[in-house]
């Protein structure tokens, strides 16, 4: 018994049909539809196809495994105080994940009459370094009309300390300049 080979390829509204004046031929020398016969090409073009469809499929399985490999390795802890690594193939240094981390200090309320330093711990461990010094911003309840700022002071891969800054020392007047806290993002890898 002979079988009918089939070749990935894609023949788009070119399925035949067999007409009812056809003669029933098969597969043949010198038969019609390049030598496989009329009752044989449609069977022939609807192989090729599903051939061609499963020679696509194979390639995008593969290709799935590969975006699942790269999805793992974007990992975090989308929290008050949380991070997300972020898979980079840098020019440089290779394969690596690119860190980038925030949080918040609590300080609900709390009168600042004087530079004031708050140590902070990363929620995980830059592997690395640190890119450029974190950044903060105060989150104010109330001023004596003194600009009350928050700065880093020194940082490593575990942590930092910032300060908040009174410009010119004191804060002047009956009352202390009020902080609910302050908010901070560190970038590294």
């Amino acid at each position: 018994m002979t079988t009918l080979i089939d070749a990935p390829e894609y023949t788009a509204n070119e399925i035949y049909q067999i007409q009812q004046t056809d003669a029933v031929e098969g597969a043949a020398v010198g038969a019609s539809h390049g030598g496989i016969g009329v009752s044989n090409q449609p069977h022939q073009q609807l192989a090729n196809r599903t051939a061609f469809l499963k020679q696509r499929q194979d390639a995008n399985i593969a290709s799935l495994g590969v975006l699942q490999a790269f999805m793992a390795g974007f990992t975090g802890s989308l929290q008050t105080n949380g991070y997300l690594e972020i898979p980079v193939l840098d020019a440089q240094r290779g394969q690596l994940a690119a860190i980038v981390q925030w949080g918040f200090v609590s300080l609900p309320g709390v009168g600042i009459s004087d530079d004031t330093e708050y140590p902070v711990n990363w929620p995980i461990r830059f592997p690395n370094a640190i890119l450029i010094p974190p950044l903060a911003a105060n989150l104010y309840q109330k001023t004596s009309g003194l600009n009350l700022v928050v700065s880093p002071v020194s940082y490593s891969t575990t942590g930092g300390i910032f300060v908040y800054d009174i410009p010119g020392g004191a804060a002047p007047g009956p009352w202390k300049e009020i902080t609910n806290g302050f908010s901070w993002i560190a970038i590294g890898f």
